[in-house]
C-alpha cells in the first residue's frame, strides 16, 4: 500500500510540473484576466489613472509548477523508504 502512494506521489507531482494537459496555465489565465478586469473596474470607479495589473506569485502558472517538486520528492523518499 505505501508503495501505491509513494508512485502516486511521483505521477502527480510529474503532472503539475510539467503542466500536462494544460490546466494550470489555463486557469491562471482566467484568474488573472479576471481580475484585471476588476482592477480597472475599481480603477475607473474611483476615478484614478489606469495603472497596470500585477498578478500575485499563486496566480503564475510557474509558480504553481514548481510546487511540483515536493511532490516528487516527497514520493522519492517514500520509495526509499519501501524499498530500502
Amino acid at each position: 500500500m505505501g508503495i501505491v502512494f509513494a508512485i502516486l506521489y511521483v505521477l502527480i507531482g510529474v503532472l503539475v510540473l510539467f503542466d500536462i494537459g494544460g490546466f494550470i496555465t489555463r486557469r491562471c489565465e482566467r484568474v488573472q484576466s479576471k481580475a484585471a478586469e476588476r482592477h480597472r473596474e475599481m480603477m475607473a470607479r474611483y476615478g484614478h489613472l489606469q495603472a497596470t495589473y500585477a498578478a500575485g506569485p499563486l496566480a503564475q502558472p510557474a509558480v504553481l509548477r514548481a510546487l511540483g517538486l515536493p511532490l516528487i520528492a516527497l514520493g522519492g523518499l517514500l520509495l526509499l523508504l519501501h524499498l530500502g
